[in-house]
């Protein structure tokens, strides 16, 4: 059974990691008339408050709140209650507020249920989608003008599509003084597979020339020495201008350019999306060993391919043709896209850490992945290679969604060059190459012909030498990076 801090989305903090929080505030603070007032606003065991104490900060000036009656902090002098921050009303505002807030989101937390009206009413603002953000948002509410607040939340509010307007609001009215991506496993100790980074930002409009450090995710807790090729000095401005105001850690300016009013988009080029949610697949789709592949009353249906299925994938599943008559009696089938079943496409992963995209036979149904479609063929296999190109796979993680879910949103996001003739053609043909030969057999080896494609869109989006070294290192560490 889950502890009330785990069930909160509370986790322990490793003591580095909160050293390096507490030298980082203080250090933004020194100007700040002493004595400061700093609160630690989801206590837990209470490994802030010690840490401040142990850096040279009065006790007298700590104050700590919890919402859980059975944590206690046996730390004499400490201004401690038994309080929850987010409906909390102090009568004083804070020069610094440092901590770990719980990471739950609106679908795995009661406390969202119970509290809807008032949740919903105090942060319409920024959106309720998790408790962290909840906590830096009332967190800023607390500070004063030019006061800082240093937290280690989850790292999902740097691209995901909940979370615009939260990244808005930090761009609008804060100046974020630092982002770093925690190391992954930071929090295994505690059997949470969860990625963090460490958010310091000051209150307050920031001026226009604002300039970010941004640390990429670190492989230990190396916060004070980081590799230098993971560190990177970027204008707030930035984030401003990227699709949804997403918060792109460690890329350079050179690929953000890309994002920064491209003049296509993926979007302009493709059509589709997803397409049939049975709402019961147990009752409506069947294994390949479940039915006669040659019967005409089975047709092929595509959905959430595997890393081992890029390119070319024999069907996993079948649906009846009858399906419509069916469907009928279930309330939760849903139907999009109908005009591109059957038709010769694009079918991509959904889920996990890698994205890949495959050849969509003739004659085929797909499920709610992405699935796209083009005018012509030529076009088709060009743009099979491009989604299955690094540069493409670094865009859609480092940029535009860091999460394990790829939504053909994100995937129309992509900025899109259109290249020359013959190196559009070029890339089509090794392409279907590929397509062909993986058709015959799927042990097929393209290792060689995917360098060349990758090679071929770096050039058509003229990326420099030394960044395609950057992206394929991202690739080929892609979940000890992401």
């Amino acid at each position: 059974m889950l502890s009330y801090q785990r069930s909160m989305g509370q986790y322990e903090t490793p003591l580095s990691t909160v050293e390096y929080m507490v030298k980082t505030i203080l250090q933004e603070i020194k100007q700040t008339p002493q004595p400061a007032h700093i609160l630690d606003p989801s206590t837990g065991d209470g490994v802030f408050v010690r840490a401040l104490i142990e850096a040279g900060v009065d006790p007298t000036y700590i104050h700590a709140y919890d919402i859980d009656p059975n944590v206690s902090l046996d730390v004499p002098d400490v201004q401690f209650i038994h309080q929850d921050f987010l409906t909390s009303k102090p009568q004083q505002v804070f020069d610094a507020i440092i901590g770990n807030p719980p990471y739950k989101s609106i679908r795995h937390s009661d406390y969202f249920k119970k509290n809807k009206q008032d949740l919903e009413k105090n942060f319409k603002e920024i959106g309720v989608h998790n408790l962290y953000t909840l906590f830096i948002y009332k967190g800023l509410q607390l500070l004063k003008e030019g006061g800082v607040l240093c937290m280690i939340v989850q790292d999902s509010f740097l691209t995901n599509v909940h979370y615009t307007k939260f990244r808005q609001y930090l761009i609008d009215h804060t100046e974020i003084i630092e982002i770093i991506l925690a190391p992954r496993k930071l929090f295994h100790v505690g059997k949470a597979d969860v990625r963090t980074a460490i958010i310091t930002i000051r209150k307050g409009s920031p001026k226009p020339d604002h300039v970010m450090k941004l640390v990429d995710r670190l492989a230990a807790e190396e916060y004070n020495s980081p590799p230098a090729e993971r560190v990177q000095y970027l204008q707030q401005s930035y984030f401003r201008m990227m699709p949804g105001s997403n918060f792109a850690i460690n890329v350079p300016e050179e690929i953000l350019s890309l994002f920064i009013k491209p003049e296509f988009t993926l979007a302009d080029k493709v059509q589709g999306g997803t397409g049939i949610s049975t709402g019961n697949d147990k009752q409506f789709l069947f294994r390949p060993w479940e039915v006669n592949e040659d019967d005409e009353e089975w047709i092929p249906f595509y959905k959430n391919g595997g890393i081992r299925d890029r390119w070319y994938y024999e069907p996993k599943y079948y649906i009846h043709k009858n399906w419509e008559k069916y469907s009928r009696a279930v309330p939760k089938f849903t139907v999009r896209n109908q005009k591109f079943f059957f038709r010769e496409g694009i079918t991509c992963s959904s889920m996990g850490i890698d994205f890949q995209a495959s050849y969509l036979p003739k004659g085929s149904l797909f499920g709610v992945n992405t699935n796209l479609f083009t005018e012509n063929e030529e076009e088709l296999y060009y743009l099979l290679g491009l989604l299955n190109s690094n540069l493409t796979s670094y865009m859609l993680r480092k940029v535009l969604n860091r999460t394990n879910m790829i939504t053909s949103g994100y995937v129309k996001k992509l900025p899109f060059i259109e290249p020359d003739p013959p190196l559009k053609s070029c890339i089509s043909k090794q392409v279907k190459h590929i397509v062909s030969e993986k058709q015959k057999n799927l042990s097929y080896d393209p290792t060689i012909q995917q360098q060349n494609i990758d090679n071929s869109i770096f050039d058509v989006y003229r990326i420099s030498p030394s960044n395609r070294v950057h992206v394929n290192n991202f690739c080929e560490q892609l979940i000890e990076l992401l």
